[in-house]
């Protein structure tokens, strides 16, 4: 039997959030890929780079109506596991131990992969969602 997820954490294996300042006017969902765009953080879109996972839900009421005025918590380690649904096609056991980009805030690009910033560690083919680490190995700069 198939456990009906949208997104976000999986399994907890010791990542600690970290606290990061807020972009004005930014929202996102709890479990939402995260990015930060000159030190502030907001939502990803299709191809960026994350810097982590958002632990809780940022509604526009709450958005800080100044970048910095608003912190929120963000899981930033490669060690938990989340779960997104693919950006397009369907999750195959074929993917486990590829790396994929993100397809947007919440999902995975598992149809190509240019940055490889999300690892992809099991899928659940019922749900069709892929379990994913943050490979942050992939946001180090070449030589």
């Amino acid at each position: 039997m198939a456990v009906d997820f949208d997104h976000g954490l999986f399994r907890d294996l010791g990542d600690e959030p970290v606290s990061a300042p807020v972009k004005a006017s930014a929202t996102w969902a709890a479990g939402d890929l995260l990015k930060l765009t000159s030190g502030y953080l907001e939502a990803c879109s299709a191809d960026d780079s994350p810097y982590g996972i958002a632990v809780a839900t940022l509604v526009a009421a709450d958005s800080p109506s100044s970048s910095g005025d608003v912190s929120a918590l963000v899981y930033v380690g490669g060690n938990n596991h989340y779960t997104f649904p693919p950006d397009s096609g369907n999750a195959a056991i074929t993917l486990v131990g590829k790396k994929c980009d993100v397809g947007g805030a919440g999902s995975a690009k598992i149809s190509t992969s240019a940055d490889g910033s999300l690892l992809i560690v099991d899928v659940d083919v019922d749900a069709n969602q892929v379990i994913v680490q943050l490979n942050v190995a992939a946001n180090f700069a070449g030589v």
